[in-house]
């Protein structure tokens, strides 16, 4: 796949539509192995089904809208640890992940709610929530995308 360069300024948001983490992301995305964070691409798509900012397929995060690369993004910490999560075995993340999916769904009859309680995105949101806090207050200025 052809890196595509977009230029938007040195506004401190992705500014590639496809690329690597920085050294200072990879570092301050200290809650999964840098060797991992090291593999990740970051695709800027125009949309994403369901209305979600990101989604990850592999070591490959999709994001519908802008992302600092300053490491201080939610969004990406959140979909880092689904990287993660699949790095742990790819079967079994798919079959957990649809799974539990599955499950909420019989119980809330609404695809969207029973999203929110998916064992792995209940799991991702609080590994950020946890990275989010040990992060210094004067770096969590990006911290709402």
């Amino acid at each position: 796949m052809a890196v595509n360069h977009v230029t938007s300024g040195n506004t401190g948001v992705m500014a590639k539509l496809v690329r690597r983490l920085s050294d200072a992301e990879v570092e301050a995305y200290n809650h999964i192995e840098p060797a991992l964070a090291r593999r990740v691409r970051l695709v800027r798509i125009p949309l994403i089904p369901g209305g979600f900012s990101g989604m990850t397929l592999g070591t490959w995060i999709l994001v519908a809208v802008p992302v600092p690369d300053d490491g201080r993004s939610t969004l990406v910490a959140h979909e880092l640890v689904h990287v993660r999560q699949w790095n742990e075995g790819r079967i079994r993340f798919t079959r957990r992940y649809l799974g539990s999916f599955l499950q909420q769904l019989r119980v809330e009859r609404a695809w969207k709610a029973a999203y929110w309680l998916i064992e792995a995105e209940r799991e991702a949101r609080d590994e950020t929530h946890r990275w989010q806090q040990q992060m210094t207050p004067e770096s969590r200025t990006g911290e709402n995308q």
